[in-house]
């Protein structure tokens, strides 16, 4: 009995390695297609990904392209009523200054002459501050012109920048009134 107890004892042991082999192969196999559906998987989840992407992107543009042509006002055609601000400047006069000279700053003996007539443009409202002001405007006037060069003053730049600042030194004076602009009738350098 006992050789039959070690008869069947290697066998049971035999049979199991043959089934633990079995296994092993099994088990291998059943990671092999498990590799094969994770990398199908994977080309599968990129493709979702992708398709996913582009109908997104395609939403996206398409909603922006409707909103940039007017699709989504309230009712396509029909525009509200439209608002227009009038600003009321009253009258525009034309006051016109008498002639101003002033020396230029120079470094020589003989400094160079400036001769110049202006015309102030501004609501008829703000002629009467202007007219009380008009000793304090010419007398700030000549003093920003003596603190001049005549490069300073030649060219079309410089003609832009003497405007522009003359016309903050008035607009300074008679505040809060203000003037519109100022047009050269005479500008003479000698």
């Amino acid at each position: 009995m006992s050789d039959d107890k070690d008869d069947d004892a290697p066998e049971e042991e035999d049979e199991g390695a043959g089934e633990g082999a079995g296994e092993e192969e099994d088990t291998k196999a059943r990671e092999e297609e498990a590799e094969e559906d994770s990398e199908e998987g994977k080309k599968d989840g990129k493709k979702k990904l992708i398709i996913i992407a582009a109908a997104v992107l395609v939403l996206i543009l398409g909603g922006g392209g409707a909103y940039f042509a007017g699709l989504f006002d309230s009712s396509p055609g029909a525009k509200g009523p439209t608002r227009i601000a009038v600003i009321d400047l009253g009258e525009s006069v034309m006051h016109e200054f008498p002639q101003i000279k002033a020396d230029l700053k120079t470094g020589k003996c003989r400094s160079p002459l400036l001769r110049t007539t202006f015309i102030l443009q501004m609501r008829s409202t703000d002629l009467k501050r202007v007219q009380a002001m008009e000793l304090r405007i010419t007398d700030a006037i000549r003093s920003y012109l003596r603190d001049r060069e005549r490069s300073d003053l030649v060219g079309r730049k410089s003609e832009e920048r003497m405007r522009f600042e003359t016309t903050q030194i008035i607009n300074d004076l008679i505040a809060p009134s203000k003037i519109q602009g100022i047009l050269f009738k005479e500008f003479v350098l000698q």
